[in-house]
């Protein structure tokens, strides 16, 4: 790349080859910086992150987001082309999950910070509605490069065990959990197989599920974020034993604070 930064090659030499993006249907959000905008890792924002099956996206669906791109739609706009281009492939959407963590892995490998620069990558109009939520980061590097470079982003995690998200998974019908990898039960700590395994048994989980939260494990791992009390734009919910209503009250109630 010679002397460009990262977001320079993405915009100068991949940006250019995308047949489509799905921000174009975010109005107050641009690729490409404009008089009337400004980075959106300069503007007050909540991230709602966590790992596959802790909820965000129920969360989200009863909370007004401010007209916000996801993750996934992120992902599919800049860091799986930029990853795909690095590797000389054509610019191709990609459905299979593990297919996409592979690609996600690879930017956050060419670039610090991962899908947390991606993010910054973005330009706000300047009259975007207020509050700003979406769901985008997850991991632990993601999570210290968010927190530590942009202050005014507020980092809410929901906190979920990794058989309750393997439940959870293994039950719901989202059209883009597909992946066509089968997985075994070792990526798991050894003192949850056995009970993962009578789950399996039981149907309780189902080999989808396993593939999913293996192929993210290799990313991000199973566990939450564990240095936040490092941080005081950070706040964690352990929703186990919390309802989806529940969840959804203590979010909005962090939206209406002003970040540390």
């Amino acid at each position: 790349m010679d002397s460009m930064t990262p977001h320079d090659h993405y915009i100068r030499q991949v940006m250019p080859g995308l047949d489509s993006c799905p921000l174009q249907r975010y109005p107050a959000i641009s690729l490409l910086p404009r008089a009337d905008n400004r980075p959106l890792g300069d503007c007050a924002l909540l991230m709602l992150v966590g790992l596959t099956g802790c909820g965000k996206s129920t969360t989200l669906a009863q909370l007004d987001g401010g007209g916000m791109p996801s993750r996934r739609e992120v992902a599919d706009c800049i860091a799986i082309p930029y990853a795909q281009a690095l590797a000389g492939e054509a610019l191709l959407p990609v459905q299979d999950r593990a297919r996409r963590f592979k690609y996600t892995r690879r930017f956050a490998q060419a670039v610090p910070g991962g899908m947390a620069a991606a993010f910054s990558w973005l330009w706000l109009h300047n009259d975007a509605q207020k509050p700003l939520l979406t769901e985008g980061i997850r991991g632990d590097a993601e999570l210290h490069f968010a927190l530590g470079c942009f202050p005014r982003w507020r980092v809410v995690e929901l906190a979920l065990p990794p058989l309750h998200r393997l439940r959870r998974l293994s039950g719901r019908q989202d059209e883009f959990d597909q992946v066509e990898e089968a997985a075994d039960l070792r990526f798991l700590p050894r003192e949850l197989r056995d009970e993962a395994r009578t789950l399996l048994v039981r149907g309780e989980i189902n080999q989808r599920a396993l593939a999913i939260v293996r192929a993210e494990a290799q990313n991000y791992g199973l566990n939450p974020f564990a240095a936040g009390q490092d941080y005081s734009n950070y706040q964690r919910l352990d929703v186990a034993r919390m309802t989806p209503k529940a969840v959804t009250e203590a979010v909005r109630d962090l939206l209406a604070l002003p970040c540390p």
